[in-house]
C-alpha cells in the first residue's frame, strides 16, 4: 500500500476522535478503520523497519481503500514522544501533520477523570500532579501501563516544547494547528481549513456531532485547577507568539 498523506497527532482529549470521524466521511480520504492506531509508540517499534514494513504494518488498517486519494490515521500521543517525530520524517518527509489543542489546564483534568475510571490511576489528583515528575523520571518505557501513557497530565500540556520540537523536522506549510474551540464552535469553517490543508476538495461538510462524551465535573478540584493554570500562565503566553511566528492569530478562550 502506499505511504499514509496525514497523521492526526495530538493532543490526547483535544478533539482527535471526532476530527477523524468527521474525516472518515470524505470520499477522497481513507481513515484507519481503527482510531488510535499506535504503531510508531508501539512497544516493539524497530526504528530499522522499513517505509515498505511500515505500509504492510498499517494495511490491515486500511482494506478496500487503496483507491482513495489520501490515507491518514490519528494516534495523539506521537507528538508527546519526541523520539517519534524524527521517525514519522523518515516514513514520509511530505507527511501533513494535523495538531489539535486544548485549554491545557481542562485538558490535564480530562485525562486523569479518563484514567482513573480506567483504573489506571488510584491516587487523587493533588498527589497525581503532585508525583508525576518522579513517576516520569522512573519509568521511560512505552509499556501499556506506563507512566509516559497514564500519567503525564501535566506534561502533555506543554505545546510550546512540543511544537518547537515538531517544527525542527517538518516546516509549517505542512503543520496545521487546530484548537478544539474551532472544530466545535466554527465547524463548517475548520473542515473546510482542514481539506484545504489536505488537498482534497470540499465536499458536502458532515453536521457537527458530540462524537466523543468524556465529560468530567468541571465544578471538581478548584485548587488544583488553579495551580495549574498558574503553571501554564507563562508557557501560554509562550505559545501565543510561537503561533503568531507560524502565521496564527488565536482567540481561543484559554489563550487571550
Amino acid at each position: 500500500m502506499k505511504s499514509l498523506a496525514f497523521m492526526i497527532i495530538g493532543v490526547q482529549k483535544g478533539g482527535t476522535t471526532a476530527l477523524s470521524h468527521f474525516l472518515a466521511q470524505h470520499p477522497d480520504i481513507g481513515m484507519a478503520t481503527t482510531k488510535e492506531v499506535h504503531l510508531f509508540d508501539a512497544p516493539d517499534f524497530d526504528p530499522a523497519w522499513s517505509v515498505a514494513e511500515i505500509n504492510e504494518r498499517y494495511q490491515p488498517y486500511f482494506l478496500g481503500m487503496e483507491q482513495r486519494a489520501i490515507l491518514g490515521e490519528a494516534t495523539p500521543i506521537y507528538i508527546a514522544w519526541q523520539e517519534i517525530i524524527p521517525e514519522l520524517k523518515r516514513y514520509n518527509p511530505q507527511l501533513k501533520v494535523i495538531v489539535l489543542l486544548r485549554d491545557p489546564v481542562e485538558r490535564a483534568l480530562s485525562q486523569y477523570a479518563m484514567e482513573f475510571v480506567r483504573n489506571k490511576e488510584a491516587r487523587p489528583l493533588w498527589l497525581a500532579l503532585l508525583l508525576e515528575g518522579a513517576r516520569l523520571l522512573r519509568d521511560k518505557s512505552r509499556a501499556p501501563l506506563g507512566a509516559r501513557r497514564c500519567h503525564s497530565y501535566r506534561t502533555r500540556g506543554e505545546y510550546v516544547e512540543q511544537l518547537e520540537h515538531l517544527r525542527r523536522y517538518f516546516p509549517d506549510s505542512q503543520i496545521l494547528v487546530i484548537d478544539n474551540s474551532e472544530l466545535i464552535g466554527q465547524h463548517d469553517q475548520t473542515l473546510v481549513r482542514v481539506y484545504d490543508f489536505l488537498g482534497v476538495p470540499v465536499v458536502d461538510l458532515p453536521a457537527s456531532e458530540r462524537v466523543f462524551s468524556g465529560d468530567y465535573d468541571r465544578a471538581r478540584y478548584p485548587m488544583c485547577r488553579w495551580l495549574l493554570g498558574c503553571w501554564y500562565r507563562f508557557a501560554n503566553r509562550r505559545l501565543k507568539s510561537l503561533l503568531s511566528d507560524m502565521g496564527y492569530s488565536p482567540n481561543w478562550p484559554w489563550l487571550r
